[in-house]
């Protein structure tokens, strides 16, 4: 997967702030995201 930026996945999924970085933030307890630099993230 490519690294996107969090606002882009805001905008792409058209999606509150809130509900993509508690999405994020569950993948991210379950291992299944990487972070990268310049606040990048994409799917482990």
């Amino acid at each position: 997967p490519v690294p996107v930026t969090i606002d882009e996945l805001i905008r792409q999924s058209r999606s509150s702030p809130a509900v993509v970085q508690t999405i994020l933030l569950e993948l991210e307890l379950g291992g299944r995201l990487e972070r990268h630099a310049g606040g990048r993230v994409s799917l482990a």
